[in-house]
């Protein structure tokens, strides 16, 4: 395979895949109990109320025993909204320089950094260094997993999680094919059950292609964001392929593609889309989210704000969905893959009302609703059954941005 720089600088986006699937337009009822946090900064996570978590949340609020692979930048670990969310190898042994478990990784006791050749998953770090680039993997993990109704920070989608971190995007918001292939081969043989991708490159690679078939045929769910065009109105997927989010179109589609909406649930600025890479859509801007709690470089032994605001992308509406899946396998386990793609498509609200001419039947199934996903009383339908073989394409996301308005609900 050839090698070549395959994300360029990240951008915060989503995209969804439009499916003939029913959408269920009716709002969640009001009179549905919810569960509203009493985190210091819930009021300013708007997009959670979009999507109806507090009504997600009577429910249930995820399950330890689902492991999600973030494949992504560096974590902060450490964050007070973050501790205790990581996964664990059991099999290894911190800090003896041994591999213990043999697996080809020492001391790959919580995920691995391939850019770095290490386990130690913290940001990489430049003297100069844009802050969405130093901050990315940490306001993913947040927005999938800050621990909810503790009275600080912020509320996550799933507070009961365990996440893997995979870093394969350097100090510039850029990776390499090879080490994502490497990152979705090890999230699959360590058992994560879901990966979070919010990246996207435009080149197509058949190694890549192979190696996200093989976990979806291990029942891995896949989430990838669609990817922003900077500066226009984002690509049209439908003539611009975006990886991995482009990678298995058809009818017998597994992946979810996730794209952006703003307050207004209108397609979020820059946010890419398309009828045959974007499933579903999710909020893509004004995110408030976690940054690291310390300085570039981690040189300085003094805090800095942990938060960051006005953040915008389809990378940050990835892992919102990638939280619905964390709730709905804790409530049904059982479900398959595809099982549960179907049953967040069947219940996102239709949103084509709100969108352009040219933009119509190309934001996949509609914008997340997980509150009605987990509390409306219907079989999940399924089509058909997806081949053990499927074709897939992909593309990048690129690097996250400031919004340049503040409409809030």
């Amino acid at each position: 395979m050839q090698q070549s720089t395959f994300w360029k600088r990240l951008f915060f986006s989503a995209f969804l895949w439009g499916m003939a699937l029913p959408c269920l337009a009716a709002p969640v009822p009001p009179s549905l109990p919810t569960l509203v946090p009493d985190d210091l900064f819930w009021s300013r996570q708007w997009y959670l109320r979009q999507i109806h978590a507090p009504e997600a949340w009577a429910v249930t609020t995820g399950s330890k025993e689902i492991i999600v692979a973030m494949i992504d930048g560096g974590v902060d670990m450490d964050h007070q909204d973050l501790r205790g969310a990581f996964w664990t190898n059991a099999r290894e042994m911190p800090n003896d320089g041994v591999d213990n478990d043999q697996n080809g990784y020492v001391d790959d006791v919580h995920g691995w950094n391939y850019v770095t050749d290490s386990p130690n998953v913290k940001p990489v770090w430049k003297e100069e260094q844009y802050e969405e680039t130093w901050s990315h993997g940490t306001m993913v993990a947040s927005l999938i997993a800050a621990k909810g109704n503790d009275g600080r920070g912020i509320a996550g989608v799933a507070w009961n999680v365990r996440l893997m971190p995979l870093v394969i995007l350097g100090a510039e918001g850029e990776g390499q094919v090879d080490d994502l292939v490497k990152a979705v081969r090890y999230a699959t043989n360590h058992g994560a059950q879901v990966i979070n991708m919010s990246l996207a490159g435009d080149t197509y690679s058949e190694e890549l292609e192979e190696m996200i078939r093989r976990a979806q045929d291990a029942g891995v769910v896949i989430v990838a964001a669609t990817g922003n065009n900077d500066g226009l109105d984002g690509l049209d997927l439908d003539t611009d392929l975006s990886y991995p989010a482009c990678f298995d179109r058809g009818p017998y589609r597994r992946l979810i593609g996730v794209g952006g909406t703003d307050t207004l649930d209108q397609k979020a600025p820059s946010a890419n889309y398309g009828t045959r890479c974007t499933d579903i859509v999710a909020p893509g801007q004004e995110f408030f989210a976690a940054r690291p709690s310390y300085p570039h470089g981690n040189k300085a032994t003094s805090t800095v704000p942990g938060y960051v605001d006005g953040m915008t992308g389809t990378s940050l509406a990835a892992p919102l969905v990638t939280g619905a899946v964390v709730l709905l396998k804790s409530v049904h386990p059982e479900w398959t893959a595809t099982q549960i793609r179907e049953r967040l498509l069947q219940t996102a609200d239709a949103i084509e009302d709100n969108l352009t001419f040219f933009q119509r039947n190309k934001m996949g199934a509609g914008r997340l609703n997980i509150g009605r996903a987990l509390t409306i009383d219907r079989p999940v339908l399924v089509a058909a059954s997806a081949p053990t073989s499927t074709a897939m394409t992909v593309t990048p996301p690129k690097q996250a941005k400031r919004a340049t308005t503040r409409k809030r609900s």
